[in-house]
């Protein structure tokens, strides 16, 4: 995640065969990027592609909004903000939960699965 000024692991966990690892950051245009990534045989059978990866992304105008929500003045502090408020292996769901019931909108790029 060179592309990012600043950025933080909300979660990551190794256990046996499978691994995930949620992050965030704040890209230099001022959007905040989500990222989940898991891999291994769970992965495989769920999505059909190991890794997979799902990816969230909020407009800077929709980071405006995030920063009010957490009363935090600057970007670069929200990742920080995020890992406080959001950690364990569902934070990603609760984050994407958050930002719907502020309506707050958000793009998410996933592989769609070939079936």
């Amino acid at each position: 995640m060179d592309v990012f000024d600043c950025g933080a692991v909300l979660f990551e966990s190794a256990d046996d065969e499978e691994a995930m690892r949620i992050e965030c950051a704040v890209a230099s245009d001022g959007s905040l990027r989500v990222m989940q990534e898991s891999d291994g045989p769970l992965t495989d059978w769920c999505f059909e592609e190991t890794p997979h990866r799902i990816e969230v992304e909020v407009s800077p105008e929709g980071v405006g909004e995030l920063l009010s929500y957490f009363h935090v003045d600057e970007a670069r502090m929200l990742p920080a903000v995020l890992r406080m408020e959001f950690t364990g292996y569902n934070c990603f769901r609760r984050l994407r939960r958050l930002m719907k019931d502020l309506e707050i909108p958000y793009s998410v790029y996933e592989h769609a699965i070939a079936r």
